[in-house]
């Protein structure tokens, strides 16, 4: 049997990157090609990221694990509409 080892920073960036990617694109495109629409796949994130925090988490922690995840969505969604506005001026 194969020993798990940590992964480095690189590689769990990789991993993390590639499966959140593979896992996105499941969430968001299979309920709407089932015939759902866009609030069937943010329910299914809700079942899904509440099936993660009971998953790794004792209720009653769970409350804390939450703030932050959220926050750190809202600093990502922030950083991302940054990056796609477009400088105005001509400065």
């Amino acid at each position: 049997m194969a020993r798990n080892s940590r992964l480095d920073d690189e590689a769990a960036t990789e991993l993390h990157n590639r499966r959140a990617n593979q896992i996105v694109a499941q969430i968001v495109n299979e309920p709407i090609a089932a015939g759902g629409t866009i609030s069937d796949g943010m329910i299914l994130c809700e079942s899904v990221l509440a099936g993660v925090v009971l998953g790794c988490f004792e209720l009653g922690s769970d409350a804390k694990v939450l703030d932050l995840v959220v926050g750190r969505v809202k600093e990502r969604l922030a950083k991302a509409r940054l990056e796609d506005l477009e400088p105005k001026g001509n400065g």
